[in-house]
């Protein structure tokens, strides 16, 4: 087996196998490229790039590719996809917010029924002017009126 520059064996076929003083880039194309000196990469034979190619994609907006498959769909009217998606209701239960800042309400007033985060909050609603705590339930919808 070889011996590499600290001394260990190295595995046949590996970098140390190969002469030092070899250039590993004749017979390549870029061969005659230097680092001392610039050539013209333009003027090199470039065997990887094809100047004839052409791309037959084309590319298309969500619109017209929704509009594509709609057409082509062999599909049953009640077969999910994604531009008509029907989903169930939902089993979590709906969550709750305060109804003066707006944060996640822990807490309801049992009087009032204005849900609200912390005490801070739970002081200012004891606060409230008469009627004031109607108007609250009524921006989500649970307003009580008494008859």
């Amino acid at each position: 087996m070889p011996v590499n520059k600290r001394g260990r064996k190295s595995r046949p076929g590996s970098a140390a196998d190969t002469p030092m003083h070899q250039d590993p880039r004749e017979g390549e194309p870029l061969a005659s490229f230097k680092t001392s000196g610039i050539t013209n990469l333009y003027s090199v034979a470039k065997p990887f790039k094809n100047a004839e190619y052409k791309s037959g994609r084309r590319w298309k907006n969500l619109k017209q590719v929704v509009a594509q498959e709609q057409a082509d769909s062999d599909w049953p009217v009640d077969f999910p996809a994604y531009w008509a998606i029907d989903a169930p209701p939902s089993l979590a239960p709906q969550k709750k917010y305060c109804d003066i800042t707006g944060l996640p309400a822990k807490y309801t007033d049992p009087k009032t029924n204005v849900r609200y985060h912390s005490a801070e909050v739970y002081q200012i609603v004891r606060t409230l002017p008469p009627g004031a705590e109607q108007q609250y339930l009524a921006l989500r919808n649970a307003s009580v009126t008494l008859k």
